[in-house]
C-alpha cells in the first residue's frame, strides 16, 4: 500500500501542474508575458508521475495508455476496421518519441475538433483536463476514488496530457526508452 504521504505529494504536483497550464492561458489571453517552460516542466511531471504512480501500483503503463486509447477509439463514430489502431500502436511504441507520435495520430484521426483549435485553445482544453487529473488524485490521498477507475482512466490520462502539452508547446519528446 502507496503511503499518506506520498499520494499528497502527488495530489499537490498535479495541482501545480494544472496551476502551471492555466497560469500560462491565462497570460496568454490577456497579452502578457508567458512561460513556455514552465508548461513543459509541468508537462514533464506528468509523464514522471504517470510512471511513478503505475511502478507503484505494479502497473504496466504502455499497457495502460493502449487500452485508454482503444477506449476512446471504440466510442468514437469514426471508429471502423479501416481507421488507425491507437492501442496496438501505443503497445509498439519503445520510445518518449514514439508515443508522442502515436498520440499524435491518434488525436488527428479521432480528435479533429481539438486539434482544429488555435494553439491557445487547445491548452484551454488540456488545463480542464489537467484539473480534473489533479482533483483525481486529491481524491486518491484522501481515499476517495475508485481505485481500479483511477488505473483505467486517470492514470493513463496523465501520460496523454503530459505528450499532448508538449506536443501543443512544438517540444518533440526523446528518442529516449520509455520504461528503462
Amino acid at each position: 500500500e502507496i503511503d499518506h504521504a506520498t499520494r499528497v505529494r502527488w495530489a499537490l504536483e498535479a495541482a501545480r501542474c494544472a496551476g502551471e497550464v492555466a497560469n500560462f492561458c491565462d497570460h496568454a489571453e490577456h497579452n502578457e508575458v508567458t512561460e513556455r517552460e514552465r508548461v513543459l516542466t509541468a508537462a514533464r511531471t506528468m509523464r514522471r508521475l504517470a510512471c511513478e504512480i503505475a511502478t507503484f501500483h505494479g502497473e504496466d503503463l504502455r499497457e495502460r495508455y493502449a487500452a485508454r486509447l482503444r477506449a476512446a477509439e471504440e466510442r468514437n463514430p469514426l471508429c471502423s476496421p479501416e481507421a488507425p489502431d491507437g492501442g496496438v500502436l501505443a503497445l509498439e511504441a519503445k520510445t518518449w518519441r514514439d508515443l508522442q507520435l502515436v498520440q499524435a495520430a491518434h488525436d488527428r484521426y479521432y480528435h479533429p475538433d481539438v486539434l482544429g483549435l488555435s494553439k491557445l485553445d487547445q491548452l484551454l482544453h488540456y488545463a480542464l483536463h489537467v484539473s480534473k487529473l489533479a482533483a483525481a488524485l486529491a481524491m486518491l490521498a484522501d481515499d476517495g476514488i475508485d481505485i481500479d477507475d483511477f488505473r483505467a482512466r486517470r492514470l493513463p490520462d496523465l501520460l496523454v496530457f503530459g505528450i499532448k502539452l508538449s506536443t501543443v508547446l512544438g517540444e518533440t519528446l526523446p528518442a529516449r526508452r520509455v520504461v528503462e
